[in-house]
């Protein structure tokens, strides 16, 4: 029979080991592929200030709404994405109304998905990566199907891109239509098609 203190150790031990054995390790899946929703040279201004939150280097909008995060999974969303030092990220910032022009444009599809992870098959923790790849890449299930439109302009702004996507499965549909995109932004922003 066990003596209580050894009891009390081994429940110990297996409290500690227990949370190593649920790690998991994630792989991301990135496609690229050219697309023309919006070309290069065409125009995005943002038409009223918009507040980032502290903690957050975007400014999501959906529906014609600024806000902090997605609030409806499925639907078409947008957000300008901001190169904001870490510093900065403690307070909250606001986009002043600007322009930009589009200089490159493409869409990108990720997918993430997780592999279980013990201690018992950690030296095979490069097969695991490996394996994880094409199991994102063969797993399907709905992806994020997004939109980038990297933005320059004359001013110091922080904007480096708007990107606007969907959380769908991409056998059912694609990236979001411009009248998608312009509907999720609403009169936040314009975009201005090149000619």
């Amino acid at each position: 029979m066990t003596s209580k203190p050894d009891f009390l150790k081994t429940v110990a031990i297996l409290l500690c080991i227990t949370p190593v054995t649920a790690i998991a390790l994630t792989s991301s899946v990135t496609f690229y592929t050219s697309s023309t929703q919006v070309p290069e040279g065409s125009s995005v201004a943002i038409n009223q200030p918009l507040t980032i939150e502290s903690g957050n280097s975007k400014v999501y909008m959906q529906r014609g709404q600024a806000m902090s995060r997605i609030e409806h999974t499925y639907e078409p969303y947008c957000y300008f994405a901001t190169k904001r030092p870490k510093a900065e990220m403690k307070i909250t910032a606001t986009l002043q109304p600007t322009a930009f022009t589009v200089v490159k444009e493409y869409r990108r599809r990720d997918q993430t998905a997780s592999l279980p992870y013990d201690v018992a098959t950690s030296v095979s923790i490069g097969v695991s990566i490996g394996s994880g790849t094409w199991l994102a890449r063969a797993e399907g299930g709905p992806q994020n199907l997004n939109y980038y439109m990297k933005l320059s302009n004359d001013s110091q702004s922080p904007v480096t891109a708007l990107v606007c996507g969907v959380y769908a499965q991409p056998d059912e549909r694609g990236i979001p239509t411009i009248d998608e995109i312009r509907a999720a932004v609403g009169s936040l922003a314009t975009i201005t098609i090149a000619d």
